[in-house]
């Protein structure tokens, strides 16, 4: 998938998991800003092997902490595999190997109009607070509570891993499947208990949200789309479904009835309307599927 600007001309290296939340945030900041980029897909694993020459681990390296929930077994897979987590971006003169860099490569080289990070210090403060709020809390949430329903539906997880991958991949898995859901479960630490942690996680910053909302503003901080926003709606959108996400989310039929109630739940707050606004007014431009 290829998105050119007609200013740039060689466009940079877009390594993805189609369906990953902090990958959408990039393509979305990407296509915003018109910098020209082509997009590789990948199914996990197959991502760390797309990542293997530019993230090479030497011995000595520490484990990444995520690595110790993992078996034995499953955690020499990995070692031997290499590469790291998506999204990574490669340009002419530097590899990004995080949505919070490619962020801030995107913020660097926009005209003032659409840079995503205020020039402001107190605006940009705010900013960069909710963002590191939703990266490191509303995500990891998100992604925990979506998989406690979906892990053992292979046909759900099929259809969110293998849109826009190398038709190899698409093929292959029914055989990494019950490998994949092993490392899920034990990488997120897939529970009961967990999951209701997670949705109460969601629910109180989706409150949060919708507080600085409810005075009618149009946008989390001041009065035009900064990397809050996009952080938010990107973040958000697995338990908002909206349309225009890079790939096709399921539709709420094809979901479990109490994941689909949920779902339901949160479109009708006032954060899950605002996700629905942006994607709506915005999201049609940076959808890839």
């Amino acid at each position: 998938m290829t998105h050119i600007s007609p200013t740039l001309s060689t466009p940079a290296r877009l390594i993805t998991i189609p369906v990953s939340h902090y990958c959408e945030k990039t393509r979305w900041a990407l296509t915003r800003a018109k910098i020209p980029f082509v997009e590789e897909a990948h199914m996990p694993p197959f991502h760390r092997f797309a990542t293997r020459k530019i993230s090479q681990r030497s011995p000595t390296d520490p484990s990444p902490k995520t690595e110790h929930t993992l078996s034995l077994i499953n955690r020499f897979v990995v070692q031997r595999v290499g590469g790291q987590s998506v999204p990574v971006l490669i340009t002419e003169t530097e590899t990004l190997r995080s949505s919070k860099e490619i962020l801030d490569y995107v913020n660097t080289r926009s005209p003032d109009e659409l840079k995503i990070y205020p020039l402001d210090l107190e605006q940009r403060q705010q900013v960069d607070e909710l963002v590191e709020l939703f990266d490191s809390i509303l995500a990891p949430a998100v992604r925990l509570w979506t998989y406690s329903y979906i892990i053992d539906r292979a046909d759900l997880v099929q259809t969110l891993w293998c849109q826009g991958v190398p038709r190899y991949e698409g093929w292959l898995f029914p055989l990494m499947y019950p490998w994949m859901r092993t490392n899920v479960l034990q990488l997120y630490g897939l529970s009961d208990a967990a999951a209701i942690a997670a949705y109460a996680s969601i629910q109180q910053i989706f409150e949060r949200v919708g507080s600085l909302l409810a005075d009618g503003r149009l946008y989390l901080v001041g009065d035009r789309f900064s990397a809050a926003d996009l952080a938010f709606v990107t973040l958000a959108a697995a338990v908002v479904l909206p349309s225009g996400y890079g790939i096709k989310l399921p539709d709420l039929a094809q979901l479990p009835v109490p994941m689909a109630k949920s779902i339901r739940q949160l479109q009708s707050t006032i954060a899950g309307r605002f996700v629905l606004r942006l994607y709506e007014e915005y999201g049609q431009q940076f959808s890839f599927s």
